[in-house]
């Protein structure tokens, strides 16, 4: 099936092949596809994705969705809705922060999807997945031309001492720890201090410092 994807905003994560758009359909040489989808990531952007879409109603059926309308993920497709390079391996987080919508868009119990090419991961959750899924996203991201990236996160509640030693060894480009909430203090100390003993340095390593109430 072919389909065009529209976007209402352009960012370094979105698609940017020949079937991508962010406007309204061309005048002159329209696609010829089997259907167009209207993805929507922040909820500001809803109003004109609405617009977005009833241009494109003459081109193709419209199916508009995303994490703006709180849709659940389905199977990941890599470069259908986020540039290819970006990867997402599992959905959902066993955590119910209460500024998060994740938890409750996904789901509480972590679904592991099929482990496919990329290198920066995306997952809501990684180390929270099955011993297994996380050597098997570990063993892709090896294979790659690009240094690894966990620009999705990690938690540092769940890092382990093998987490560190597979990531001592992937030696990933960077990795993101959130701050969101006081109690994620100590467990980033701790974290710090395992990375630092494997060998990383801050460069590596960046905390989103965002602590809430």
């Amino acid at each position: 099936m072919k389909i065009a994807r529209v976007f209402p905003t352009k960012n370094r994560a979105t698609p940017n092949d020949q079937l991508c758009y962010f406007g309204p359909p061309p005048n002159l040489f329209p696609p010829e596809v089997d259907e167009v989808h209207v993805s929507v990531a922040f909820t500001w952007d809803k109003d004109k994705a609405e617009w977005l879409a009833d241009q494109w109603q003459h081109i193709a059926p419209v199916k508009i969705g995303g994490p703006a309308y709180n849709e659940k993920g389905g199977g990941f497709i890599p470069g259908r809705y986020i540039k290819s390079g970006y990867v997402i391996t599992s959905r959902g987080c066993h955590n119910s922060c209460w500024f998060c919508k994740v938890w409750k868009r996904e789901g509480r119990e972590v679904r592991e999807l099929p482990v496919v090419d990329g290198w920066n991961v995306l997952d809501d959750n990684l180390l929270a997945c099955s011993e297994s899924h996380i050597v098997r996203t570990f063993e892709m991201l090896s294979r790659q031309r690009h240094k690894a990236q966990f620009t999705g996160g990690l938690e540092a509640k769940l890092l382990e001492p093998w987490h560190v030693d597979l990531l001592a060894k992937l030696k990933p480009e960077q990795m993101f720890f959130a701050y969101d909430t006081p109690d994620d203090y100590e467990p980033l100390r701790a974290a710090a201090d395992i990375l630092r003993e494997a060998g990383f340095d801050r460069r590596r390593v960046s905390l989103n410092s965002d602590p809430r109430p």
